[in-house]
């Protein structure tokens, strides 16, 4: 049996001593760096979508890059130049989340589009792995979406596919 557990989401209640007696911990620390990340998630997407048949990752890395750093960020509370403090959502925002959210844009690049990963295929995704609480969530997302995506010029394609399903 495999129990996980993530610091940041304690769930409804804590496990009991006794049961976290009957596991071995296993901490695994968030990647270093953006690229340590961003060639973490582009190597399981890859294991992944062989296996699914969906296309290669290499033409969306740019778009694994943008997910990694809006996760990177929201989690740090912190932009990547260290300029700019953030709110934190709720959830996690894991690399195991990232590999899911591009996962699932790569179908959808698959089957309803081009084959070519694009912002809008991973926009609903991101979106619901930021918003995890309905009101407090989507506060922090709006305001970093304003704040941060908005004034990055070359995510402009980012910015409007996330306003549209926010």
């Amino acid at each position: 049996m495999i129990g996980t557990a993530n610091d940041r989401d304690r769930g409804v209640n804590e496990l009991s001593s006794a049961l976290r007696r009957r596991f071995n911990t296993v901490v695994l620390p968030l990647p270093e760096s953006v690229e340590d990340e961003v060639d973490i998630v582009a190597r399981r997407v890859d294991q992944i979508g062989a296996s699914l048949d969906l296309p290669e990752t290499p033409a969306g890395l740019e778009e694994i890059r943008r997910v990694v750093t809006v996760f990177r960020e929201l989690r740090s509370g912190l932009t990547g130049d260290g300029r700019t403090k953030l709110k934190s959502p709720s959830g996690t925002l894991s690399t195991a989340e990232a590999i899911s959210v591009i996962t699932s844009g790569l179908a959808l690049a698959a089957h309803f589009g081009d084959g070519v990963l694009r912002a809008a295929d991973v926009a609903g995704g991101i979106v619901g792995a930021v918003v995890q609480d309905p009101v407090s969530d989507r506060v922090v997302w709006q305001e970093y979406l304003e704040t941060v995506v908005r004034d990055r010029d070359e995510w402009r394609d980012f910015y409007r596919a996330c306003r549209e399903v926010s």
